[in-house]
């Protein structure tokens, strides 16, 4: 698992400590969208799916660690 999403995991306990939701919520929030151009905007966009994609692909590993 990629260190980032343990740091997110990580905060995420110490804030809520609920479900893969909950987390799947959090994480997308995360990545709140910064004023400006079209271009960035989009990117955050892109980068947001991805994550909660990965999330989605791994969400048996990610479920053990919020277990933890």
């Amino acid at each position: 698992m990629d260190s980032s999403i343990r740091k997110l995991i990580k905060n995420y306990k110490k804030k809520d400590s609920g479900g893969f939701n909950d987390f799947l919520i959090y994480c997308y929030n995360c990545l709140d969208q910064k004023k400006g151009s079209k271009r960035k905007i989009n990117k955050y966009n892109i980068v947001r799916q991805n994550l909660i994609n990965y999330l989605i692909l791994n969400q048996k590993e990610i479920t053990l660690e919020l277990s933890k």
